[in-house]
């Protein structure tokens, strides 16, 4: 689990530096995307920290709540498409795309 804290961790970082880059070149759409994935980095961090080591929760848990959000934001994303809300699409597109990379890298992914 320590290894996937850091990981998220390094994307975290990497997002920072991805805004700040985009930001510089006046690209703000772009970065306010970078921000939704590196916030959705940093939700899962925040996530995994606080169910990990809690009796009863543990890495199930993490899962659980990881399934809960792709939902959630699935969700989302259909309502989006109905009202033709473009930019909430592509914020919905970006979280899920953000999620689903989370996911694949849980150490519980492969069970």
């Amino acid at each position: 689990m320590k290894e996937f804290i850091e990981y998220l961790t390094l994307r975290i970082e990497e997002g920072k530096k991805d805004i700040q880059a985009l930001e510089a070149d006046g690209r703000h759409d772009d970065a306010d995307f970078a921000k939704v994935r590196m916030n959705i980095y940093d939700v899962c961090r925040t996530v995994t920290g606080a169910l990990k080591d809690r009796p009863g929760a543990g890495t199930l848990a993490v899962k659980a709540q990881f399934d809960r959000f792709r939902s959630l934001w699935g969700s989302a994303l259909e309502k989006a498409k109905e009202h033709g809300d473009t930019r909430n699409v592509v914020v919905e597109e970006t979280k899920l795309e953000a999620l689903e990379d989370v996911i694949a890298h849980f150490p519980e992914a492969e069970k």
